[in-house]
């Protein structure tokens, strides 16, 4: 059973939304629950209240609240909704991209662009599961998503790799944990300095001498954050590019 949220603060545009929604479900033959906000307090308050949703349709002009400060704080709780934004403007789409949005969608919207947004979100859902890296630690192994990890941090051959929700450690080299994260996701990590592995969707700020990533200022090489900020909106934009 997928479950699915809509918000927005018009009510027509409620409507038309779930609308989309079932016409694109009816195509894929998937059992989905739906839960319509016309009040983005309301919804807030059910976000806070951990309600479980799969996938989240989420307006972002919305009256005393902005559909992008909803989703952070969806993920600084550890949500890991499937969001999609709806918008008449393009200038939310660095902030789309650091909620790790599933897409962008454009107001007024076609069903083919609707589904188009849909099927990335399912993929989203999908691949997630496949988006995962075995690692080996004291008495078994640990599976972990890559989406949920923040940064490595290496000390000889001990890595410790701090998670959205915890840490541990493993006895591994920082180079073979690279080489497998990029076979996954390619550019997704980077190296700002010696010994240390940074997922960019993870990155908060650069700064000239490290890179916010968590509660954490990771060192930054010398002379090199113009080249790194520069990799970075690289990158960010290719996922953009992706996502349109």
């Amino acid at each position: 059973m997928l479950r699915i949220a809509i918000c927005d603060d018009m009510k027509d545009q409620v409507r038309l939304i779930h609308q989309a929604a079932m016409n694109y479900f009816e195509k894929d033959n998937q059992q989905v629950t739906y839960k319509l906000y016309d009040n983005a307090f309301a919804f807030m308050d059910d976000i806070e209240a951990k309600t479980p949703f799969d996938i989240i349709l989420l307006d972002i002009c919305m009256p005393g609240l902005l559909g992008t400060d909803i989703a952070k704080e969806l993920r600084r709780e550890k949500g890991k909704s499937e969001i999609i934004f709806l918008t008449s403007s393009d200038e939310y789409a660095i902030d789309a991209f650091s909620v790790d949005a599933a897409h962008y969608l454009l107001k007024p919207f076609t069903q083919d662009q609707f589904d188009t947004a849909m099927k990335r979100a399912m993929d989203r859902i999908r691949l997630r599961f496949s988006k995962r890296i075995i690692f080996k630690v004291e008495g078994g192994i640990r599976v972990e998503e890559i989406e949920n990890i923040l940064y490595a941090e290496s000390n000889g051959h001990i890595l410790t790799v701090v998670l959205k929700d915890g840490k541990f450690t493993t006895r591994q080299a920082l180079a073979s944990l690279q080489e497998k994260l990029e076979t996954i996701s390619p550019g997704q990590f980077t190296v700002p300095s010696k010994g240390y592995l940074v997922n960019r969707k993870a990155i908060r700020a650069i700064k000239t001498n490290g890179v916010e990533v968590g509660d954490r200022l990771i060192p930054l090489s010398r002379g090199t954050s113009r080249k790194f900020q520069e990799e970075y909106f690289e990158y960010i934009f290719s996922v953009w590019d992706n996502m349109k």
